[in-house]
């Protein structure tokens, strides 16, 4: 089996820093940890790191938190022996006809709206939801990244193709996370996702940081079996 790359992806309102506690705890070698660009880019954005993968050819193991996950599975072209963890995940974020454990449209609509006046409260008082500090007064925000990332919240739904590849994708969930409660998360995914629950909010990377490793440590090893 060729070597495998692990990538790391955030969600929205946050940037690749959420990853640093469980990264740590891991020492992986060549992590790659792009930037959607809601706030201080200084890394590559994710399309460019998904082109790089593509290019490589070796097997991802491809991690997201919150939308970091839903903008994953929504991408085409991952290699052969791929395999996908979602933290705090969803495939489907709005609630719509066929998905009623979703988050009412008008919530986003209205955090959109938000943006056009002051995009920093936006963030902060999504940030306070989450259970997170707010911004540093010199951290930038980028209002049009924020908004394709909403925009991505309310219309992006990827529970089909999730369901072609289930036996590839681990999920840690939060009991306690007020952003993606626990019947939302279970329904936004395939019946036979492989869910573990943990005791904490929306941000157990940075709360559970030894049991986001842990389960990360076991999909490392399962796609290292040979067959896997």
């Amino acid at each position: 089996m060729q070597p495998m790359r692990a990538l790391f992806l955030h969600g929205w309102g946050f940037g690749p820093d959420v990853w640093v506690p469980v990264l740590d705890r891991l020492g992986w070698n060549g992590v790659m940890t792009p930037d959607l660009g809601f706030l201080d880019a200084v890394r590559p954005h994710a399309d460019e790191a998904l082109e790089r993968i593509r290019q490589d050819g070796c097997p991802v193991l491809a991690v997201g938190h919150s939308l970091g996950f839903l903008w994953l599975a929504s991408q085409d072209g991952w290699p052969a022996g791929s395999r996908f963890v979602g933290i705090n995940a969803f495939g489907c974020f709005a609630a719509r006809a066929d998905f009623a454990q979703g988050t009412a449209p008008r919530i986003l609509a209205r955090m959109l709206k938000g943006l056009q006046t002051d995009a920093r409260d936006v963030v902060n008082a999504f940030r306070t939801t989450c259970g997170a500090t707010a911004l540093p007064t010199d951290c930038p925000v980028n209002t049009d990244h924020l908004r394709v990332g909403l925009d991505m919240l309310m219309q992006a739904d990827a529970r089909k193709r999730l369901a072609s590849m289930a036996e590839g994708i681990g999920v840690l969930g939060g009991r306690q996370d007020k952003v993606v409660p626990p019947a939302m998360l279970a329904a936004s995914l395939p019946p036979e996702t492989t869910i573990e629950w943990l005791e904490g909010g929306h941000l157990l990377p940075l709360t559970n940081p030894d049991e986001c490793a842990r389960f990360l440590r076991g999909m490392a090893r399962h796609m290292e079996q040979p067959g896997a």
